[in-house]
């Protein structure tokens, strides 16, 4: 399975900046043409508006999963939990997507961050907007 992971823009009190949308329209730009099967995204406003950019230049027809396990890091949250869940959200997309699939999902740093070094032992900072693309998941 490949992974496509976009961070969402720049926001202020949950909602995308100016800079926020252009970084979204940027990532919609660059997954134009990618095919997709399945989009998962955060509950966040911000995180949905991202998506919204990026649908905005695509003509899918198939369901977008909310998916609370890939919302924000709370700040009391420990990251022995934030583990948890993105490992649960992990366990649950190879269960229900085949090997072949490609899945968009739509989320935050603290998660993304966690995946790749659950899945790579990599340490790396996510910017706004930034697409970052796991193969053979």
């Amino acid at each position: 399975m490949k992974l496509i992971l976009v961070r969402h823009g720049e926001y202020f009190e949950d909602a995308l900046t100016i800079r926020g949308v252009k970084q979204a329209v940027e990532a919609g730009a660059k997954l134009a043409e990618e095919k997709i099967e399945a989009i998962y995204c955060s509950p966040a406003k911000r995180c949905i508006q991202t998506l919204d950019e990026i649908l905005r230049v695509r003509n899918d027809n198939f369901g977008i999963h909310i998916s609370r396990l890939i919302g924000p890091k709370m700040k009391s949250e420990k990251y022995e939990k934030l583990k948890a869940r993105v490992e649960l959200f992990l366990d649950d997309l190879k269960y229900d997507h085949q090997n072949k699939e490609t899945v968009l999902i739509v989320c935050h740093r603290a998660v993304i961050e966690m995946m790749l070094f659950l899945m790579k032992k990599e340490v790396k900072k996510v910017t706004y907007g930034e697409i970052v693309v796991l193969e053979h998941f």
